[in-house]
C-alpha cells in the first residue's frame, strides 16, 4: 500500500460525510439550485424538498434520497428506458477503474450509479473537468455525489503536478479504499461518435506507481463501460462544435456553452439508452507481449481498451440507417426496416433544419457521429 497523507487530497476530493450539513445549507441558499429543484420535482415544493435534504446527513443518504429520484426523474421524462447490463462483471469487495467511453456531460456516470445504488452496491467516484464548476452551488452538488476534481486548462508545470495528485488519488482510492472510479477515456466528450482512449490519460494512471506499466494497471482492475444513448441529446450542438472549430482555428467554447451542455443534454430526448459493464482486462494485460517503450506499450492499452468498449456497444436503428447513408448502399440493411429508414432519415433532416453555415456538411457530420459506433463494432 501507498504512504498517503489524506489532507494530501483536498483540492480534489469529494466531500466527507462531516461536510454533508454545511454543503447542503449552501445549496438551499442558492437561487440556482432552487430553480433545479422547481424543475425536475414540478409535483414537489421546494419547502418540500429542503425539508427532505436537511435530513440528509450522509454522502450515501445524499445519493440514494435526493441523486437517485432526480435520476429517475430524468429517465422517466427524456428517455425511453434506461437498460443496464454487467453487473455480475464488478463483484463486490474490490475498487475497479471503469473507463468509459463519453457522451453526457453528467448523465453518463449519474445513470451507472444510480443503479448502483438501487442494488444495493457502493457506487463509484467520478471524476469531472474543473472547467464544469461554473457556480459554487454546482461544486457543492457535485462533491457530495462523490465526485473529485480534474483541473483543466493548466500550464505544463501545473499539469505535471495535477497529474500526479491525480494519479495518486485514484490509485490510492482504488487500492487503498477499495472503491470504484468512473473516467471518460478521454479528456471531453466524443463530438464525432468515435470513441477513442487517449494515451495520456493511461499514463496519468501510472504516474504514481513505480515497475512494470502493464503490472501497475492491473492493480487497478481496469473495466471497460460503454454508454449508448438511441439518439444523442446534444447531437446538433456537438456537429456546430465541430464545424466552428474546422471553419475558424482559433474558435473555443466559453462558460455559457458549458452550461448550455449540461442543461441540454439533461433536457433532451435521448429514446432509449443502454450501459454496458464489461469484464475486467486484467487477464488481457497480463498476456500482452512487451512492446519496445512505454508510449507503444499504452498505445496497444488503448487499443485494447477501445475493443473492448466497442464489443459493449448498442447499436440502434439510427446508427445502421445512418452508416449506410455514408456508404451508399445496403450493407446494414438487415438491421433495420423500412419504417426504422423513413423515422431515422427524417430525425437526420429535423436536425439539419437548426444548422447554419454549410448545411451539408454539417449533416455528413451528423452522420458520422451516428454511423461511426457502427463501423468501430463491425468494421468498415
Amino acid at each position: 500500500m501507498m504512504e498517503i497523507i489524506e489532507t494530501e487530497f483536498d483540492e480534489i476530493r469529494p466531500y466527507y460525510d462531516s461536510e454533508v450539513d454545511a454543503a447542503i445549507e449552501r445549496l438551499l441558499a442558492e437561487p440556482g439550485f432552487r430553480k433545479t429543484i422547481k424543475y425536475f420535482f414540478p409535483n414537489s415544493s421546494f419547502e418540500q424538498v429542503a425539508e427532505m435534504l436537511k435530513n440528509v446527513h450522509t454522502i450515501r443518504d445524499f445519493q440514494t434520497q435526493f441523486i437517485a429520484k432526480l435520476v429517475n426523474a430524468i429517465e422517466k421524462k427524456y428517455t425511453k428506458g434506461v437498460s443496464f447490463n454487467g453487473l455480475e462483471n464488478i463483484p463486490e469487495g474490490k475498487g475497479y477503474l471503469i473507463v468509459s467511453n463519453h457522451r453526457d456531460i453528467i448523465l453518463d456516470s449519474a445513470f451507472l450509479n444510480t443503479y448502483l445504488a438501487q442494488h444495493g452496491r457502493k457506487t463509484s467516484e467520478i471524476a469531472i473537468g474543473s472547467n464544469l464548476l461554473i457556480f459554487p452551488w454546482i461544486t457543492d452538488m457535485v462533491k457530495l455525489n462523490r465526485t473529485f476534481v480534474v483541473r483543466r486548462n493548466l500550464s505544463v508545470k501545473e499539469l505535471m503536478v495535477s497529474s500526479m495528485l491525480q494519479s495518486k488519488y485514484i490509485r490510492h482510492t482504488i487500492i487503498d479504499k477499495k472503491t470504484s472510479i468512473w473516467i471518460a477515456q478521454r479528456e471531453g466528450r466524443t463530438k464525432n461518435g468515435d470513441d477513442k482512449t487517449q494515451g495520456s490519460v493511461l499514463k496519468m494512471f501510472n504516474m504514481a506507481a513505480t515497475g512494470d506499466v502493464i503490472k501497475s494497471l492491473m492493480e487497478m482492475n481496469i473495466v471497460p463501460m460503454t454508454i449508448s444513448y438511441e439518439y444523442d441529446p446534444v447531437d446538433i450542438y456537438k456537429v456546430a462544435e465541430q464545424y466552428h472549430k474546422k471553419i475558424d482555428s482559433t474558435f473555443k467554447k466559453n462558460k455559457v456553452d458549458d452550461v448550455s451542455g449540461m442543461r441540454n443534454g439533461i433536457t433532451c430526448d435521448k429514446g432509449h439508452v443502454t450501459i454496458t459493464l464489461g469484464k475486467p482486462i486484467n487477464d488481457e494485460l497480463a498476456n500482452m507481449p512487451k512492446a519496445a517503450n512505454k508510449n507503444l506499450q499504452y498505445d496497444e492499452i488503448a487499443k485494447l481498451l477501445d475493443t473492448k468498449i466497442y464489443e459493449g456497444y448498442h447499436l440502434y436503428p439510427i446508427n445502421y440507417v445512418t452508416a449506410d447513408l455514408i456508404e451508399g448502399g445496403d450493407r446494414f440493411a438487415s438491421y433495420y426496416t423500412a419504417e426504422d429508414k423513413e423515422r431515422e432519415i427524417a430525425y437526420i433532416e429535423k436536425q439539419c433544419k437548426y444548422f447554419e453555415g454549410d448545411v451539408e456538411m454539417q449533416k455528413k457530420m451528423l452522420l458520422e457521429l451516428y454511423a461511426n459506433p457502427v463501423f468501430n463494432k463491425m468494421g468498415r
